[in-house]
């Protein structure tokens, strides 16, 4: 028999699945139009904006270097 334990579980495992099945739908939805990266404004080369990249190399290393700045 199932405790709560299981049954929590089981509805974490059901979400995830859920949101990872949307988020493959989803996906070739992602802004490959959008030709200025979103913190800037600058432009997106085509190659990055078909990959599904919202921002333009400059500002994506520098928020990767934030990141890491800022990781516990």
């Amino acid at each position: 028999m199932a405790d709560e334990g299981d049954i929590a579980n089981l509805l974490v495992e059901a979400e995830l699945s859920r949101a990872l099945d949307k988020l493959r739908q989803n996906a070739g939805k992602i802004a490959k139009g959008s030709k200025t990266c979103m913190a800037c404004g600058d432009n997106i080369p085509e190659a990055r904006r078909k990959l599904g990249f919202k921002l333009c190399i400059s500002c994506a290393s520098e928020g990767e270097r934030k990141k890491q700045l800022y990781a516990s």
